[in-house]
């Protein structure tokens, strides 16, 4: 659910926004950028759908946080769109090393839903509270899906001693197939008794998993000994991550 200005929350000890409060938090947006994550490759779209998804994985390991703010600035090759979680004061949430929850990408264009919702302004709340259920559906659907096609998803012999946020993403592209189907990624974990079970597929505009002409998945699975910083992070409290 999108609330428009200005926000009234019903959440015990929440803080109203004001007007002054946006205009800092766009301020602390442009001054915090550089610790805000940054996804490489410019978007040629983002659409509403993805950005809801990636507030929902992006979201901190902290149950009382439940409100976000996306924001999007002008930019030579089109929109720059991040947004951060706030607390009950609306101050941005931010990790134990100073940086920033969230998220920052280019896109040429915003799909007509972001675009509406947006409206003329250039920041928007989220009530991420009110998107749970549905993620969590959306979660379980994916993970039963890895579930049910396991064995037929390409094991990878190799132990890799430590997988970074880097080289999971880059799978995406250098190894995305060339199958019009396919839409987004997704990273599924699970424990291991030698350290975690990471499996990388691709889903179409169904969220389901695209297959090849034999009837298997594309994707691997690899187990690996440890995760960077960057993938914890980016898996937070959950086991999914979609990669647009």
């Amino acid at each position: 659910m999108i609330f428009s200005w200005p926000f009234k929350d019903s959440s015990d000890g929440d803080k109203k926004i004001t007007r002054e409060d946006e205009r800092r938090i766009v301020a602390q947006f442009k001054e915090w950028l550089p610790r805000i994550l940054a996804v490489p490759e410019v978007q040629a779209v983002i659409t509403f759908d993805q950005v809801i998804s990636y507030l929902q994985s992006d979201r901190p390991p902290n149950s009382a946080v439940n409100k976000s703010v996306v924001i999007r600035q002008n930019h030579a090759q089109g929109q720059l769109l991040g947004w951060v979680f706030l607390d009950q004061n609306n101050s941005f949430v931010s990790r134990p090393d100073g940086t920033a929850y969230g998220r920052q990408l280019l896109a040429r264009k915003l799909d007509g839903k972001l675009q509406q919702n947006l409206g003329n302004k250039d920041l928007m709340l989220v009530d991420i509270q009110s998107q749970k259920s549905g993620f969590e559906e959306f979660h379980r659907s994916i993970t039963d899906q890895y579930q049910q096609w396991l064995r037929d998803i390409l094991k990878l012999p190799e132990i890799v001693p430590i997988m970074t946020y880097e080289a999971a993403i880059q799978y995406f592209i250098t190894d995305r197939p060339s199958d019009p189907r396919i839409e987004k990624g997704a990273i599924i974990r699970q424990p291991h008794s030698q350290g975690q079970l990471l499996a990388q597929v691709f889903l179409d505009s169904n969220n389901d998993l695209v297959r090849r002409s034999d009837g298997k998945p594309y994707g691997r699975q690899l187990v690996a000994k440890k995760l960077d910083e960057e993938l914890l992070d980016a898996f937070g409290n959950k086991n999914l991550i979609i990669v647009e």
